[in-house]
Parts: C-alpha cells; structure tokens; sequence
C-alpha cells in the first residue's frame, strides 16, 4: 500500500522520508530536533533551579562526592547556558537538514 501525504493527499514516492516532494509539507521531525527540545527543557528546569539556588538543591547531602557536589554548584551558571546552547544547535541541525531536504525535492 503507497503512503500518502497528510497535506496534500499524494502518493509519496519511498525516497522521501522527510518532505513530501509535491506540496513540501514535513513529513517527519528529525531526531536530533526532538532531542534539542528535550535539552532546551531541561535548561529550562536548570535555570529555575538557578533562580532558586543551587545550594538548596542538596547536593552536600553526601549523596554525590563533596569535591563533585562543589564544583557542580560553582559552575552552574555554565550548566545552565550549555543545555541551552546544545539543545539549540541540535535544533538547529535538524532544522537544516529539513530546509536541505526541501531544497533538494524542489530542485527535482
């Protein structure tokens, strides 16, 4: 059985994975895409957390090493700015990679 698109109502051809070569709707998101947003959440998290305290977050508690514990606590701020920046350059590169994709069928 051919898939269709859900946009336009096609066929799709087994080639196109990403875009639907006829109307250029997205078919899929990227992984990467889901797993920026994932990061970018938990920079969101993180920065609640920085707002709040990262001393009150128990790390001290003897659960995780001490020398560990304060150097998490001294660096968070760069905890924080790194989830963010890394979700977003994930979601940057699947962005890309759908806009080469489009390029690629509308070239055909």
């Amino acid at each position: 059985m051919a898939r269709r698109c859900p946009e336009c109502y096609a066929e799709l051809p087994d080639d196109a994975i990403w875009v639907c070569p006829t109307c250029g709707y997205t078919l899929r998101m990227p992984g990467s895409a889901k797993a920026g947003i994932v990061f970018m959440l938990l920079g969101l998290a993180l920065l609640g957390v920085f707002v709040y305290g990262p001393e009150s977050l128990g790390l001290n508690s003897g659960v995780v090493p001490t020398e560990l514990a304060n150097l998490t606590i001294a660096n968070f701020p760069l905890l924080v700015v790194g989830a963010f920046a890394l979700g977003a350059f994930l979601a940057a590169a699947a962005a890309l990679k759908i806009r080469s994709e489009q390029a690629r069928v509308a070239a055909a």
